[in-house]
Formats: structure tokens, C-alpha cells, sequence
């Protein structure tokens, strides 16, 4: 339950993949609370905790916020573990105020994921989405940077965004900056780049970029492809929807395959034969990806696709400026694109 929330939301802010890292660490701590035999008491406490884990397993998540809470009280609010299942189950609630503030009331106490959760309470203050709040993110970042000394490099690179919404360029920058020294391979770094270089790119989504081989054999690297519009179209033979929505993608690319722009098949079959036959009948002639896994499938996971068909229009910078699009409007989006002096 909590890894699912955790994907959905770092592609939502696809800027902010980094905090997918941390969010996964804390959830594995948080985690290990529900087997920890030290929370199996028989105490009012305990059967509080208890009652707020049954909760949390069965999808009340409101209650479980409330019985947390009170096994928190019961400890007189020094339960660390308490704050960070709140801060968890409020970030799934989309309550980002209240994450952030169980977030920092756990960060107070003493932990060996102090730093995480003062990383966390900022990355839960930028969801908020509120400008107001983006001064309050920046200074839980500090903190964290202050009390790992330097060691979560998630923290500069939350940081920098979250510098640069609150209208304090320079400082972001120089965060961005230290980021991309201490973590120079990072598969961020090339919009970490792009965002020093522009800082009004703060907001936009960059694709999560991508290295695969296609059914044929061909290289398909988004990072290669930069300077084309590209579009990635998720389908399936067995969908019948993307069946009645092939002839629209066919059409998009007879007009525009001799223009700077590419398609990239994303196929979720699981039989070869069936992909490969599908193909066949109808002429498909863009590249293809296809690994056999299907829900599975490497870029769809990458993309948090669970819904076919699905397209992602990606812009000659490597942004994601559609997705959902199909028929007429995504032929007349391709072309509004391609019309677009290319920024450098």
C-alpha cells in the first residue's frame, strides 16, 4: 500500500523523483513498526498502535490517523514511529499541512531517521503546492542537510526547487549547484542542468528518461532523442480500446514521421506471437518496446502506467508537455509542437 502511494506521488512531481528514495527508506522503517515486538503491549498504547495498524491494513485511513495519534498521546508524544505512520497516511490522504507536521514532530525526537523526517516534512510542505509554505520546506531541508552533515543528497537537490519557488533564485541554484557535485551521475542531473540553466523550468515535468532495447533491435534512448517531439504510446493487442485507437496513432505518424518526431511503442502483451502477429496485420512500422512483462513492462513501471491506452507527449527539452491525448487532439498537439522554435 505505502510503495504504491509512494510511486504515484514522485511521478506526480516527476522534478521531485529524488524524495522516492527517502520516502521508500522511511517507509521500510516505518515498516518494520508493524512487526516490532516492542509496540506489542498490552498497555492502552499498545492496543492503540495495534488498532491503528488494523486500520491502516484495512484502508481507514482517517481512523487510523485518529488511533495513531492517541497511542501518540498515550506516550505523552514522544512515539517517533507514531509521527511517521501519521506523516505516511496523511501524504496518502493528499493532507500535506498535516504530514508536514507529524513529519517534524518526529524529526524533534530523538531517531536514527531524524534527518530523513525533516527531509520528509519538506518534501510534504512542497506538495502543499502553497507559496507560502515553500520558505517553511526550504528550512526543513537545512535541517536535514544539517543533521545527516551533508550525507541525504536528496536534501540539496529538494532544496534547490524548493529555494527557487520561494523567488530565492540564486540560493536554489547554489543548492542545485552542490547537488550535481556530489551526486554528478545522477539520473536527475541532465534537468538539474536544465533548471540551473532556467530556473523557470521549476515546474515543469521532465520525462524520466530511459535506455531499452526495441523489438527489432534498435537502441531507444530518450536521452538520444532529445530535440525531437516524442511520443510514448502505451498499448496491448488484448486492449481493445488501443485497438480502436491504432488507426488514430497510424495517421499521426504518416503525417509526421518525416518531421522531428518519433513514436515509441510501449507494449504490455505478455505472448510474443500475439504482439508480433498484431504488428504484422497492421503495419505497425514505429519502434516497439516489448519485454514480455506486462503490467511489468520496464518504461510502464518507470511511467506508473495502469491504464491503456496512454500517451505521454514529450517536448524537444525532454518535458512532458500532454499526456492522455488520443485522435484529433493529440494529431492537432503534435503539430502545435512542431511549430514551436526549438529553446536551446
Amino acid at each position: 500500500m505505502i510503495e504504491g502511494f509512494i510511486m504515484k506521488t514522485s511521478f506526480r512531481h516527476c522534478l521531485f523523483a529524488m524524495i522516492a528514495a527517502t520516502l521508500l527508506a522511511v517507509a521500510a522503517f516505518a515498516q518494520e513498526t508493524f512487526h516490532n515486538p516492542a509496540f506489542e503491549t498490552d498497555d492502552e498504547f499498545g492496543k492503540a498502535f495495534a488498532q491503528g495498524r488494523v486500520l491502516l491494513r484495512q484502508g481507514k485511513l482517517d481512523d487510523a490517523v485518529k488511533e495513531l495519534t492517541r497511542a501518540a498521546k498515550l506516550k505523552n508524544d514522544q512515539c517517533v514511529e507514531c509521527f511517521t505512520l501519521i506523516g505516511q497516511t496523511n501524504m496518502q490522504l493528499n493532507k500535506y499541512k498535516e504530514a508536514a507536521a507529524a513529519y517534524r514532530q518526529g524529526a524533534e525526537l530523538t531517531s536514527p531517521s531524524k534527518a530523513e523526517l525533516y527531509n520528509l516534512a519538506g518534501v510534504a510542505f512542497y506538495f502543499a503546492d502553497d507559496k507560502s509554505l515553500f520558505a517553511e520546506a526550504a528550512a526543513m531541508f537545512k535541517r536535514s542537510i544539517e543533521v545527516s552533515e551533508g550525507k541525504i543528497l536528496q536534501a540539496y537537490y529538494n532544496l534547490g526547487y524548493a529555494l527557487i519557488k520561494a523567488g530565492k533564485t540564486e540560493e536554489g541554484v547554489a543548492a542545485l549547484k552542490t547537488y550535481l557535485e556530489k551526486s554528478p551521475k545522477a539520473v536527475e542531473a541532465e534537468a538539474v542542468r536544465a533548471i540551473i540553466a532556467n530556473p523557470k523550468l521549476v515546474s515543469a515535468r521532465f520525462a524520466m528518461p530511459f535506455k531499452v532495447t526495441s523489438a527489432t533491435g534498435e537502441v531507444l534512448s530518450l536521452d538520444n532523442l532529445k530535440g525531437k517531439i516524442v511520443l510514448l504510446d502505451f498499448w496491448a493487442s488484448w486492449c481493445g480500446p488501443c485497438r480502436a485507437e491504432m488507426p488514430a496513432v497510424k495517421r499521426v505518424w504518416e503525417k509526421y514521421q518525416k518531421e522531428n518526431f518519433v513514436i515509441i511503442g510501449v507494449n504490455l502483451d505478455d505472448n510474443r506471437k500475439a504482439f508480433d502477429q498484431y504488428v504484422k496485420e497492421e503495419g505497425v512500422t514505429w519502434p516497439q518496446f516489448y519485454d514480455g512483462k506486462g503490467w511489468n513492462n520496464r518504461i510502464a513501471q518507470l511511467y506508473n502506467v495502469h491504464a491503456i491506452p496512454a500517451t505521454f507527449l514529450i517536448d524537444q527539452q525532454g518535458i512532458i508537455r500532454a499526456s492522455g491525448l488520443r485522435g484529433s487532439r493529440l494529431y492537432d498537439k503534435i503539430g502545435e509542437l512542431l511549430k514551436e522554435k526549438p529553446k536551446p
